[in-house]
């Protein structure tokens, strides 16, 4: 017992030097000694196995002392010392990128689903893979792992879909399927809950324990982290927040959009706003067009867009009584157009909730699938790294 109790403490020991060096950006010895409240020996110790494993480097000296003393040798992160795979497939894309350990993209790829979806599509994932480790320069030894955000619910322990509409997979054994081809660890989840994961750790909620995030696309669904935790519940569905009901009386008439798409997404989501357009024009009308025409003030976007941001912030106002997060945090194509309803959003939210809460939109922009999916390989893989 007395062993695995020193093992143990070892283990936190290192993962809090490493994790505050990351946070620090650049630090001596002995700083991290005072900020750690550890001895020297255990620190030196402790740095040179970190040297030897390539997590960390040292660089340039630090400042002198007053005294005029030796100045200490700084050290520094290695972000370089391994890459990760993030791939998000989407309804209609897929994205893929390689990332570097501080979560920076360094090659970037991506194809449509549906042209692949029932043919080819992990074969394309490989040739995608592979022009990106061509263009880097690297080879799987350079590479820790995988992780991977999919529409749909997801049992992450079996890395298997267990139901995802826009793909059309039931019990879809995604993470077995990935492993014909490449030889890492992977790591299956909801796409939401991967980017929920990103947000937290590169994006606007890097700063804060309780957020959600929430995308609004071809559906709605949200990821939820609760005291720095994600939160999946008991069968790995929580945050399926288009299954939300806004509206009683209408959700007696309510027909779904999508075969297996719940009551907000029927009447909020881009799919939706886009197919109640294009039946009043009589003509087919993306939701991107519909925000442009409803910039133009058109009657019946307009309309439209209206009825979608006021069920919209109804349900968001349901998540922020019941969660009481710091931020929700809004992604998704239909946010792009945050700045034109923002205003009408949270004046909704803030009269149907009892404390105020910030709505911001993403700031990973593009790139939100692909941080997402390498933050879930961090949070699930055992590595004395902190996200």
């Amino acid at each position: 017992m007395q062993r695995e109790s020193v093992a143990g403490s070892k283990i936190v020991n290192t993962r809090n030097v490493l994790n505050c060096i990351v946070d620090e950006r650049a630090l001596s010895r002995s700083d991290i000694s005072k900020k750690l409240s550890l001895s020297k020996p255990t620190v030196s110790l402790i740095v040179k196995e970190l040297l030897e494993d390539r997590w960390i480097y040292e660089t340039g000296s630090g400042h002198a002392s007053v005294g005029g003393g030796r100045k200490p040798v700084q050290l520094a992160f290695n972000a370089k010392r391994s890459y990760l795979i993030g791939i998000d497939i989407g309804g209609t894309s897929v994205t893929l990128g390689l990332t570097d350990l501080n979560g920076e993209v360094c090659a970037h790829r991506e194809f449509p689903t549906q042209q692949h979806l029932h043919s080819d599509l992990f074969k394309e994932i490989e040739r995608c893979v592979d022009s990106m480790k061509s263009q880097l320069r690297l080879e799987d030894a350079d590479i820790l792992g995988v992780g991977v955000g999919v529409p749909g619910i997801t049992n992450v322990e079996e890395g298997l879909v267990i139901e995802a509409p826009a793909l059309e997979w039931e019990h879809f054994p995604v993470r077995e399927k990935l492993q014909e081809t490449f030889d890492f660890p992977i790591y299956v989840d909801n796409d939401v809950n991967s980017v929920v994961l990103g947000e937290h750790w590169k994006g606007a909620a890097n700063d804060k324990t309780n957020l959600i995030y929430i995308a609004i696309g071809t559906g709605i669904g949200s990821g939820i982290i609760i005291n720095g935790e994600l939160y999946r519940g008991s069968n790995y569905s929580a945050g399926e927040m288009g299954y939300i009901v806004t509206d009683r009386e209408n959700v007696e008439k309510y027909k779904p959009v999508y075969e297996g798409y719940g009551y907000l997404e029927g009447v909020a989501s881009g799919s939706s706003i886009s197919h109640r357009l294009s039946s009043r024009l009589g003509r087919a009308v993306t939701a991107k067009e519909a925000f442009e025409l409803y910039a133009e003030n058109d009657a019946d976007a307009v309309s439209v867009i209206d009825f979608a941001i006021d069920n919209l912030g109804i349900g968001i106002a349901n998540y922020v009584s019941l969660f009481d997060p710091e931020v929700v945090i809004l992604g998704g194509g239909v946010s792009k157009s945050f700045q034109l309803v923002s205003e009408q959003l949270i004046d909704i939210i803030r009269q149907h909730t009892p404390q105020r809460c910030e709505v911001v939109q993403t700031t990973l922009g593009e790139e939100a699938g692909i941080i997402g999916a390498v933050a879930l390989f961090l949070e699930e893989h055992d590595l004395p790294l902190n996200i």
